[in-house]
């Protein structure tokens, strides 16, 4: 199952934000077998497919555009070929990592975006490391409440 539209994060000026930290306001958490980067939301970034809808009600709109960090919350996962070779297994791995994430969303704090990184070493791990790593990088990153 694919992440739900309004929990997506895409575009490459996105990535690059994340990535670079927003200037110095994003923190980075490495585990042994994840990184987990968060940032706070910019959503001029994100590309205009996953943006959320223009109100045509002026007084929406105003209201979106003052606090759209009090309501975003999206995740990404991002697994290299250096994992494995073979799509099946990267998107296994995807799949589960989304999974989890969607079962966290209730106790999440909003205005986050997240990108989650896995390492070589993951490989080698069984779901339930790569689960319990993630969970204790959520724990690490404040951002469950």
């Amino acid at each position: 199952m694919a992440l739900p539209r309004c929990h997506r994060l895409g575009g490459r000026s996105v990535f690059d934000y994340i990535y670079g930290a927003g200037a110095g306001q994003g923190k980075r958490l490495h585990g042994k077998n994840l990184v987990l980067r968060i940032a706070p939301p910019r959503v001029h970034c994100l590309r205009s497919a996953l943006r959320p809808p223009a109100a045509a009600d002026v007084a929406v709109a105003e209201a979106l555009r003052r606090a759209p960090a009090a309501t975003e919350l999206r995740f990404a996962v991002v697994i290299s070929r250096k994992i494995s070779k073979r799509a099946v297994v990267r998107n296994r791995l995807r799949r589960l990592l989304h999974r989890a994430f969607l079962k966290q969303v209730p106790r999440l704090r909003y205005g986050t975006w997240m990108v989650l990184s896995l390492k070589p070493a993951a490989a080698s791990c069984s779901h339930e490391q790569v689960l319990e790593e993630w969970q204790h990088l959520l724990q690490r990153s404040g951002v469950r409440s």
